[in-house]
């Protein structure tokens, strides 16, 4: 099996293939894992290692790992990409309340919603570009990025990658592009199910790959 980088700040070692499941160890952010199991749902990693001269034996979520690639390291990422990696785990708030790290990623575009129930996918984008001086649509829709930078014929790590949503022209997705798969890219981005994760998508939704020009 291939080895895999946590993106996370911190990745929880569990019992089982559970989130509820008892917390074994933690593994920081970089740490390099070789899975040995794959759980049957495909969400989990079985990894048996040593870190730190101490055992660690476990399942992590794939979520929050991306691939190694033989000639490419950490510090190979796009510094927007950085950034993103290190949101991940940010998510909406429960009930009526607002998350103000949401409502800071809603502030780096012209819409500035002060609720985080509304789409932040493109604000996400935004704030992550404007954190390190990076040209941003400054737009709150996720196809506005289909007019920002240049086309790629071939997505490239930390390029944005605009999805279409359903059937509705005016809908969609955006997010930063960390790998792939059979029929599908991982991408990191925000609004996915309610906060900043990796997620996969079928490639047939993908209108396209864009990088800074």
């Amino acid at each position: 099996m291939s080895q895999f980088r946590v993106i996370a700040s911190s990745l929880n070692v569990r019992e089982s293939e559970s989130r509820s499941s008892t917390i074994l160890d933690k593994l920081p952010k970089g740490t390099i894992v070789e899975p040995t199991d794959l759980s049957l749902s495909e969400d989990w990693f079985f990894i048996d290692m040593t870190l730190d001269g101490r055992a660690v034996k476990g399942w992590i979520f794939k979520d929050y790992l991306v691939p190694i690639e033989a000639e490419t390291t950490a510090s190979d990422d796009p510094a927007w990409l950085d950034i993103a990696e290190g949101e991940i785990g940010i998510k909406e708030a429960p009930g009526n309340a607002d998350n103000p790290r949401v409502l800071e990623y809603h502030s780096a575009t012209s819409l500035g919603a002060r609720d985080d129930a509304v789409a932040w996918c493109s604000a996400f984008v935004n704030w992550c570009m404007k954190q390190v001086d990076m040209p941003r649509t400054n737009s709150a829709s996720a196809r506005s990025w289909l007019s920002w930078g240049e086309a790629l014929t071939t997505p490239r790590k930390g390029c944005v990658v605009v999805l279409r949503r359903g059937s509705n022209p005016v809908q969609g997705h955006v997010a930063f592009y960390v790998g792939e798969g059979t029929g599908q890219v991982r991408l990191l981005g925000g609004n996915q199910a309610d906060q900043v994760k990796v997620s996969q998508f079928p490639k047939t939704m993908v209108l396209g790959y864009r990088w800074p020009s």
